[in-house]
């Protein structure tokens, strides 16, 4: 029975008293349907608010010193009601376009896409009242709140002069610029330091494996201080074997072991037992008894002697004069190892600041008049710097370019602190104030990696744009704009790059632990730590401002229990994380309808875990814009994943056993990365199969699409696919010998030279492609078709079945062409064809079926040659000069009998496994 049955049921009322309840419920029902009707006007409204709650956070974080608790906690609140309203315009935005975009396909009337478009959200229509009823009725919830914080504004008497106002940041052009902060160049003093440091480390002394440490007090220089010992010519003369390993707070002696293991062998340990590691560290060492080693330990924590033995055990093996050195914050860890008496290290004298500061922040063609000027106030603020070459970096890259009003501003602010601050702390949090409203918004994010975590680049700039961190800029790709973001903290020293450990290594960058401090400081209320370990019991307020979090697993600990978020409602973004990057996280399997209350995520990555199974209910995310999936065991994604319409980022990378992907791909529109990297060297095999979906090439935005398997069906190659994609970064094409014999054309399709931001590329053919004649002859004719941009930068050739190659591969119009690789192929006639390209610094070639290599004419740029694998070579002619080479590296030809080399090239050559060679010296 309905409620107007109801009110006509009641007996002792008169016929006016029924109108008079009939004439409310009436006026009642249609207030209620025009506030349902109003959905779109209100949300306008909320959406002009929204921007003045913006415009107003973004005026509070230009003003400094409001230290006032109360009105902290209002623009707490202010920036709560903000997410808030986020979402839910969002959430409408979306449904609103998938509706418009249903509507639009299904006109056009096409069969195929009306499948695709099919995306089950709520459509915008008179029909859909309890949508629009939750939506008024979170429109009003919010409008109260707001109401409320206007008042709170008016009891605590808030003005717009409140807080300490200055001019907008970075609105100045940088005059001088050469290079970022840690550049070798920028480091200034530490000579003596230095030196002290080489000549304890490379005097023998009786003791077995000698400690060396550098330690003191964070940001005052020491692991810069031990980069420039390690890089030292004299270090490389005296020891043969060099390893340097950063550590993690928290991480335990597996850990540890295994990356030692790593750095020593130059080998991947993978995920082995502790004893495993300490016998294949010892065995190393052994067969190398004669070589001194130096390890470098940076950032040790552990106050455990036990923890040092069982590091120093395996590393007893090594040569007489082996040495470590370490650099830690704490004294007592010099005494547990008995390490060798050093004194702490103290920080940078005033001048030595003064200069630091001064080479990032004083352009060269300053005037000596306006450089007086700047170096009275400079003196005076690198004596405030407390002898840390961490801030004066900071403010010197601050002020590169700033007036001498604004040193005098901020000589002013070190002048204020007060004497119970930490001083170096606190004039890095004197350089954040002054970064603009969106670079300070991005560093603070990065509070979301565990302390010392290593983070790729791409990677932070993809977490940026999927929370809506990147300031749109006219038409710049957001990733351009947030690329410049992470420059300029790199600059500013609030990242650091972690050195890598060869070539082919992607770069990392980590946050200083001070750093990283003033991130956790600034992210205080709306982070959360989580340890899979540790119970939870905080308030309930403290848990609905939580918006971004951690899950941290750690060694010996259980698996990640993912039910311990569920109390956070509001999280955006969500990491599951190792403490140490490289090891698999345990997680507990999913539950079946795990994300319905997580539906405000933005960023969920779940990468690097033993996740198996992604559940139906992650369609449910309709606001994620970021999932990374790498380095899982998942075989198969839902078809429900593509319902996912605002998905920016879906990360693959690394994961072997997915051949699959779901059929409605072509439904993600905003996606713009898909990223399903395999390791070339270790994951790539003629058996790696992934079908890209039917109709992928309409998807206008992607840019990463790193895997492309052909195929061909009665129609058309899916070459097609590519055809219009502006793609960029790796690409690696694989099955080439499956376009079609008759149709060679096809892969014109692929449209190769027009992507110019491809950098790195594979065109791989199955080993068992080059069966007969045709098939050489057909191959020739889709490889000259698949020519790239002469923009590429490597260039990766394997199983090429034709006897000789396309001129398009030695072209001297590929002058940023630097790599290249050639795999299991019939003969060495490309050779000639390389020597031509100008900048070529790096060439392999193994696995070729060539008896003779006559051809090294000249490779002007050459710098590293790899002849590896090659079974029926009996000859190599390296009789020219090649001017720039640095090392030539044979290994493993057996029938190998000649090999003629100029002599300035003899002693840039290193050769294994050639049993049968024989060496002939050439004259000029």
């Amino acid at each position: 029975m309905n409620w107007l049955a109801k009110l006509g049921s009641i007996p002792d009322l008169s016929e006016k008293a029924v109108e008079k309840a009939l004439d409310k419920g009436l006026s009642l029902l249609e207030s209620e349907v025009s506030r349902y009707r109003n959905v779109e006007e209100e949300l306008g409204r909320l959406r002009r608010t929204s921007d003045r709650i913006n415009t107003l956070l973004v005026d509070a974080e230009q003003r400094r010193y409001i230290e006032d608790e109360s009105v902290k906690l209002w623009l707490r609140q202010l920036r709560s009601i903000s997410f808030d309203t986020d979402n839910l315009i969002d959430e409408y935005q979306t449904a609103l376009e998938v509706y418009r975009l249903q509507a639009s396909f299904n006109a056009a009337g096409s069969s195929r896409k009306r499948k695709w478009y099919q995306i089950e959200l709520p459509s915008i229509s008179p029909e859909w009242g309890p949508i629009r009823k939750r939506f008024a009725d979170e429109i009003e919830r919010i409008n109260t709140r707001l109401e409320e914080i206007t008042k709170g504004r008016k009891t605590l008497r808030l003005r717009n002069e409140d807080g300490v106002r200055r001019e907008a940041p970075n609105q100045r052009a940088r005059i001088f610029q050469t290079g970022p902060c840690h550049d070798r160049s920028r480091m200034i003093g530490r000579q003596r330091e230095t030196n002290d440091i080489v000549d304890l480390l490379t005097s023998y002394r009786e003791l077995a494996l000698p400690v060396v440490p550098i330690y003191g007090a964070a940001g005052i220089g020491k692991t810069t201080l031990a980069r420039l010992v390690y890089e030292d010519e004299r270090i490389d003369q005296y020891f043969k074997l060099k390893a340097w390993v950063s550590l993690t707070d928290g991480c335990d002696v597996r850990n540890i072991m295994k990356e030692i293991c790593e750095k020593i062998t130059k080998e991947s340990c993978g995920f082995q037992a502790y004893e495993t590691l300490q016998s294949q560290i010892r065995k190393f060492l052994q067969a190398r008894k004669d070589d001194k080693f130096l390890l470098v330990i940076d950032n040790l924590w552990a106050e455990d002697f036990y923890f040092w033995e069982a590091l120093r055990s395996p590393l007893l093996s090594g040569g007489k004069g082996s040495k470590v050195l370490i650099t830690t914050r704490n004294e007592k860890i010099c005494r547990i190892m008995h390490a060798v008496p050093q004194p702490s290290l103290e920080g940078l004298q005033d001048d030595e600041c003064w200069q630091l500061l001064k080479s990032l922040a004083i352009p060269q063609v300053i005037n000596d008049i306006d450089q007086e000027r700047l170096q009275v106030l400079g003196n005076e603020i690198a004596k405030r710097c407390g002898g840390s070459p961490l801030a004066a970096k900071t403010l010197g890259a601050m002020l590169n370019g700033a007036k001498e009003e604004e040193w005098s501003d901020v000589l002013s602010e070190m002048r204020a602190l007060k004497d119970d601050q930490n001083g170096v702390l606190a004039t890095l949090k004197i350089s954040y104030y002054h970064l603009s409203y969106h670079l300070k918004q991005c560093f603070a994010y990065c509070s979301i990696f565990p302390n010392g975590y290593k983070f790729e680049r791409d990677q932070v700039i993809r977490y940026w744009m999927a929370e809506g961190l990147i300031e749109t800029r006219g038409r710049q790709r957001l990733e351009a704009v947030g690329m410049r973001y992470f420059e300029e903290l790199l600059w500013r020293s609030f990242f650091e790059k972690v050195p890598a450990c060869d070539e082919s290594q992607v770069e990392r960058y980590k946050m200083p632990s001070l750093m990283y401090d003033l991130a956790r400081s600034v992210m205080e209320y709306e982070f959360r730590g989580i340890e899979s370990d540790l119970p939870l019991s905080q308030p309930k307020e403290d848990r609905d401002q939580a918006r971004y979090a951690y899950l941290l697993h750690r060694e010996d600990k259980p698996p990640v229990k993912l039910e311990c978020i569920e109390q956070y409602q509001n999280l955006r973004t969500l990491k599951v994380c190792d403490e140490w990057r490289e090891r698999v996280v345990p997680i507990d399997p999913f539950k079946k309808q795990y994300f319905h209350r997580g539906v405000n995520l933005r960023v969920l990555d779940m990468s690097n875990s033993n996740l198996k199974f992604v559940p139906d209910s992650i369609g449910e995310l309709i606001h994620l814009r970021y999932l990374g999936l790498s380095n899982t065991k998942i075989r198969t994604l839902p078809e429900k994943i593509c319902d996912l319409f605002n998905l920016q980022t879906l990360e693959l990378r690394g994961c072997s056993e997915l051949t699959v992907l779901p059929q409605g791909m072509c439904k993600l529109i905003n996606l713009r990365h898909l990223d399903v990297h395999l390791d070339w060297d270790k994951e790539i095999t003629d058996s790696t199969d992934m079908v890209i979906p039917s109709g992928f090439g309409d998807l206008k935005h992607i840019q990463t699409l790193s895997r492309f398997n052909v195929t061909f069906n009665a129609e058309e190659c899916n070459f097609v696919e590519l055809k219009d994609l502006n793609l960029r970064g790796d690409l690696c094409i694989l099955n080439i010998e499956r376009v079609p014999v008759k149709k060679p054309e096809d892969a014109l399709s692929a449209n190769l030279q027009g992507k110019q931001y491809i950098e790195n590329l594979m065109l791989r053919w199955n080993r068992s492609a080059g069966s007969n004649k045709e098939q050489w002859q057909h191959s020739k004719k889709v490889i000259e078709n698949l020519q790239p941009n002469n923009r590429l930068r490597i260039l990766w050739v394997i199983n090429y079945p034709g006897t000789s190659f396309p001129g398009w591969i030695g072209d001297p119009s590929f002058s940023s062409l630097e790599t290249i690789r050639i795999s299991y192929c019939f003969d060495f006639t490309f050779l000639p064809l390389l020597g031509k390209l100008p900048r070529l610094k790096n060439l392999q070639i193994d696995d070729v079926w060539g008896k003779n290599m006559d051809n090294f004419v000249g490779f002007p740029s050459l710098e590293h040659l790899k002849l590896l694998k090659l079974p029926l070579l009996e000859r190599i002619s390296l009789e020219n000069d090649i001017p720039k080479l640095k090392k030539a590296y044979v290994s493993d030809c057996p029938d190998l009998k000649e090999l003629a080399i100029h002599q300035n090239l003899r002693g840039k050559l290193e050769i294994t496994e050639c049993p049968n060679l024989v060496l002939q010296d050439q004259d000029d």
